[in-house]
């Protein structure tokens, strides 16, 4: 029986290190012939985790050994006895980790033969150990989804500080010899070598703290536990519990992981490969794109669909492309200027370019009249240029020969963009040429500004409607 227990704890302890993967390297030759190399992280790589817990363990004993027993007994005919333990574990990853434990095991029982007589035993053990934690669910469900619960298989090696004193049994026949304790010199304590070998069934309440039952036997290299010293040179005393544990899981701040102890090989892996993080933002992407699209689908077409519709039906008797429903002046004659509001825009108004005149001239207009007095912007633009800072000069020696003149800026956009965008893009235009002229020396109390937004396509280039036009009056 022993070297079956033995066998399994050092293949337990030397298939440790299998699952503790080390980083390979391997070329990829790719469809453009180009090779790439991709990295595989081992299992220790990722070090956002934290590693420690603290574990207190409360249970019932029995002391496995030469204790009287009937042939048809199966356990040990040792009383039981209560045990109490305390473990640090430093998991390293989600497979295995490493503890160590201390153990108070208390135990009594009664002996009987030939040569020790029948005697009634008690001692305690002091028994730290060094152990092997391996996550058996993890290292065989892979795939799981969640680690809340968790079956692990710990082994290792240790020491045993035991005392006992052993009294023969009132009424009993003695033997041949007098037992006095656990030494040759009744001195009544020893050490011993031990190998424990347990299971333990954990369940994580919450990231922080963990509740669970172990069941543990630990092997040892004496045979004088119950204080008969053994003749035969066998090595069989042992002691076996069955313990709650409430398990602590320190956990440091900031780390991205959380505890070893939380985590399954699946999410271990999403994280240590950069899959999580991927997978986070991908989600987040998915969040946004069903809020816009439910956005657009609820709210942004059925208002389009709403206005196509109804400018569909909307009459523009004079055709200059404003519906009759805005339209301030429905009889515009055929190919006039007009604004937002179908209102005829003055020639004298429009500044004149070579893109203007163009258009001008193929609708049978005149280009020779001077519509320098108009301000022409870029597209999308709101600053002045060269060519429009002499029109405002022009404007400025006309206010300052006329000190009672007062003028109205008034901006428009062209058609592309929404109308609150192009309204705003409007007073932005008119607020410059505003102040540059209020810079020229034009006192603000003779300038007003009126932002008319966009205007209509006309039968001419865009250019001509992304202006400012200036109105005089006194």
């Amino acid at each position: 029986m022993k070297k079956i227990f033995a066998f399994l704890c050092a293949l337990s302890l030397f298939s440790v290190p299998a699952f503790s993967a080390e980083e390979n390297t391997t070329a990829v030759e790719t469809e453009t012939t180009s090779v790439e190399t991709i990295t595989t992280r081992g299992l220790n790589d990722f070090k956002d985790f934290s590693h420690w817990s603290l574990s207190l363990n409360v249970g019932m004993s029995q002391f496995d050994g030469d204790v009287k027993q009937q042939f048809d007994q199966i356990l040990s005919a040792s009383k039981v006895s209560w045990t109490i333990g305390l473990e640090a574990e430093y998991t390293w990853n989600p497979v295995w980790g490493l503890l160590l434990n201390f153990q108070y095991m208390p135990y009594q029982g009664v002996t009987g033969s030939t040569e020790w007589g029948r005697n009634s035993f008690k001692g305690n053990m002091y028994s730290p150990s060094l152990m092997a934690s391996i996550n058996m669910f993890n290292l065989f469900a892979q795939y799981r989804k969640s680690a809340a619960w968790n079956l692990y298989l710990n082994a290792g090696v240790g020491l045993v500080w035991y005392e006992c004193i052993s009294t023969p049994v009132e009424g009993s026949a003695p033997g041949e010899n007098t037992p006095k304790g656990i030494g040759q010199d009744g001195s009544g304590y020893g050490t011993s070598i031990t190998i424990p070998l347990g299971i333990n069934l954990e369940y994580n309440i919450n990231k922080h703290l963990a509740v669970g039952l172990s069941g543990y036997y630990r092997m040892t290299n004496k045979d004088n536990f119950e204080g008969e010293h053994y003749t035969k040179g066998t090595m069989n005393d042992g002691q076996f519990y069955v313990a709650a544990n409430f398990r602590v899981k320190f956990l440091q701040e900031g780390r991205e992981g959380g505890h070893m102890r939380n985590i399954s090989m699946h999410e271990y892996r999403q994280l240590v490969s950069g899959e999580k993080s991927f997978q986070d933002d991908l989600d987040s992407l998915k969040r946004r794109v069903k809020v816009l699209e439910d956005t657009v689908a609820n709210n942004i077409l059925p208002r389009i669909q709403a206005l196509e519709d109804y400018n569909a039906v909307s009459p523009d008797d004079d055709n200059d492309g404003v519906a009759n429903f805005r339209d301030r002046e429905p009889n515009t004659p055929k190919g006039a200027f007009v604004n937002f509001w179908g209102e005829s825009i003055p020639q004298e108004a429009l500044g004149c370019c070579d893109e203007v005149k163009k258009v001008m001239t193929a609708l049978g207009m005149d280009p020779e009249v001077d519509y320098n007095l108009s301000v022409y912007y870029g597209f999308n633009k709101s600053n002045i240029t060269a060519k429009a800072k002499k029109n405002i000069e022009q404007v400025v020696e006309k206010l300052k020969a006329d000190p009672e003149l007062k003028v109205e800026l008034r901006g428009y956009c062209d058609y592309p963009g929404s109308h609150d965008y192009n309204l705003k893009l409007s007073q932005k235009r008119v607020d410059v040429v505003k102040a540059a002229l209020v810079k020229a020396g034009i006192e603000e109390s003779r300038i007003t500004t009126q932002a008319q937004g966009q205007l209509p396509n006309p039968p001419m280039a865009e250019q001509k409607n992304r202006r400012c036009d200036f109105f005089f009056s006194k």
